[in-house]
């Protein structure tokens, strides 16, 4: 390949709209395999160690032409090849764990689940029995299969020499910038500062779903426990099905939004097997096709996984068509996390709880109390995910590896996981990282809006032409400079941990 940049550019554009299409029609239930190899056959030149190499290069040239714009387009593109040959390394077992998914079928009482069935289910069941025994099945059903999940994560170390890189945390840490001891030591003392409001909200979340529960190390709960705990069941009146999708429609119009961007945001909440229990967003082209994928569900956190992929589909939506191919198909994730983030955190805002879903001032104010809760409960635990996922991708995917996980959401959660779970809930390429940094940008982008707009922001039209004013600029920013052009200040973990324990103690 000769000039191997050029012919990259010239294909990345299409690469990733077929790439998306592929993820949504799978996910979406509308077809059955992934055919990721052929993508990447048909696709040499995306997952190309010459076309790295060749960035790489480049990088220093355009540094000591003081062209910045550049460096940032470079930079964005390393991050994307590096990865793009770990996924091409991986395809097929990530095409085999798809099928093994599709077709598998757990039983549970006296009924047989697909594993999405039985996934989906497990959060939402309120016999504590039953929760068992689906967390056992899913759990039993991974931890049988381990070897094909353990194959997908190899790829990881294949990536490191086929880039020759001295590790792939050393990999990932290049090409994205980001300090990897330095995050991890925010995550431990972020949960260090959260642990005690944690526990208190945890044991009183428990009690709700069964009254006899309590956390580790005296209680006996477990991951399943929490799980149902999140979803606030206690409140679902106040949640119902019919009523979210037109909350957060006529909240966006009022704020001066388009629900859809001028059709750029298309819809699909259809019900139909096969469909991902959770929300998603799949950027076919960018701004011109994004893709809303979701199920009309009650319960706060429907309403909230609603919220957060609409982030992202108006982020991805109004990014502008000026900008240079990588600025507006590639950037910083964390970004876009933390767009999506800001919008599920209405949920802590009681005054948007009473004017979009009607709730009354005493419910509203408990139901800001639960979100915050939830939020939390997930900052803990992929602040407990880095330090094993670190672990992971240093010493490889063993059956050790099922301890190291079990223990570091047992300190994180206290409640008791199943470690079949260990190369499931795991993100390629250490995209946990991107997550957490999201969690600190949103503190500041939320602190801004609130200081320059005020705390009803988001019915402010000028701060909703603010906030499309930088989902605009794409990936032009990564979430540090972003954050440091908006607060004057770095992005800090732990001041995260502490504006959601601000909201749980409010």
């Amino acid at each position: 390949m000769d000039r191997p940049l050029p012919t990259l550019r010239a294909s990345l554009d299409d690469f990733l709209a077929e790439l998306a299409t592929l993820q949504y029609r799978h996910a979406a239930g509308l077809a059955p395999e992934l055919p990721l190899r052929e993508l990447y056959e048909d696709s040499p030149e995306i997952a190309s160690p010459e076309a790295f190499a060749a960035a790489t290069e480049a990088v220093p040239k355009a540094q000591a032409k003081g062209d910045s714009l550049g460096v940032r387009r470079l930079r964005l593109l390393r991050d994307f090849i590096a990865t793009q040959v770990e996924e091409a390394l991986a395809a097929p077992d990530a095409e085999a764990v798809a099928q093994l998914e599709a077709r598998a079928r757990l039983p549970v009482d006296d009924q047989t689940l697909s594993f999405g069935e039985a996934l989906g289910q497990l959060p939402h069941e309120p016999n504590r029995g039953r929760r068992a025994l689906l967390e056992s099945a899913t759990g039993g059903f991974l931890w049988d299969n381990r070897g094909r999940y353990g194959a997908r994560r190899e790829a990881a170390f294949r990536v490191t020499e086929k880039l020759r890189a001295p590790s792939y945390v050393a990999l990932r840490e290049d090409v994205s910038g980001i300090e990897l001891n330095k995050l991890a030591e925010a995550a431990e003392q972020t949960l260090r500062l959260t642990e005690d409001a944690y526990r208190d909200v945890l044991g009183y979340a428990l009690k709700k779903v069964e009254p006899l529960l309590r956390p580790l190390p005296s209680g006996n709960a477990r991951r399943h426990d929490l799980q149902a705990a999140t979803q606030v069941p206690w409140m679902s009146g106040f949640f119902r099905r019919e009523d979210g999708l037109p909350a957060v429609i006529r909240w966006l119009g009022e704020w001066g939004f388009h629900p859809s961007a001028e059709g750029r945001i298309r819809m699909d909440d259809e019900e139909r097997p096969g469909k991902a229990s959770r929300p998603f967003t799949a950027a076919v082209r960018i701004p011109g096709e994004v893709r809303l994928v979701f199920q009309k569900r009650a319960g706060m956190d429907a309403l909230g996984s609603l919220l957060h992929e609409y982030g992202h589909a108006l982020h991805h939506a109004h990014v502008s068509e000026q900008l240079p191919l990588e600025l507006r198909r590639l950037g910083d994730a964390s970004v876009t996390e933390a767009f999506a983030i800001l919008l599920e955190r209405l949920l802590t805002d009681e005054e948007w709880l009473k004017r979009y879903l009607r709730l009354p001032s005493a419910t509203a104010r408990d139901a800001t109390r639960m979100a915050a809760f939830q939020g939390l409960t997930v900052l803990r635990r992929h602040c407990a995910k880095l330090s094993y996922e670190l672990s992971l991708y240093t010493r490889g995917p063993s059956p050790d590896r099922a301890d190291e996980y079990a223990d570091a959401q047992r300190r994180a959660l206290f409640v008791e996981p199943h470690p079949g779970f260990f190369l499931f809930d795991v993100d390629p390429q250490l995209y946990v990282t991107r997550y957490l940094r999201a969690w600190a940008l949103e503190t500041r982008l939320t602190a801004h809006l609130t200081g320059r707009f005020n705390e009803d922001w988001w019915r402010n039209p000028t701060a909703g032409r603010w906030l499309q004013g930088l989902f605009a600029r794409g990936g032009t920013d990564d979430a540090e400079a972003l954050a440091s052009e908006i607060s004057g200040k770095g992005l800090t973990l732990p001041e995260a941990g502490d504006r959601l324990v601000a909201l749980l103690n409010r």
